[in-house]
């Protein structure tokens, strides 16, 4: 099945998470919001790197409003 970074039920959270916070390092964040760009097979070839990536940093911080 392909996912987009709005669907993916074990990254979506994390995306959004990692895309609105300021405490988590410039890569990350970019390469998140670039995730929320990505039609579905580009997503599906970046979806491997990004649990990686989420794997090396599971907690990512909320964004209070």
């Amino acid at each position: 099945m392909l996912y987009s970074a709005h669907t993916d039920p074990e990254l979506s959270d994390w995306l959004h998470r990692a895309s609105e916070s300021n405490d988590v390092p410039n890569f990350i964040r970019a390469i998140a919001e670039a995730a929320f760009f990505a039609d579905l097979p580009h997503y599906a070839l970046l979806r491997p790197v990004l649990l990686k990536l989420k794997r090396q940093r599971p907690r990512v911080p909320w964004v209070s409003n």
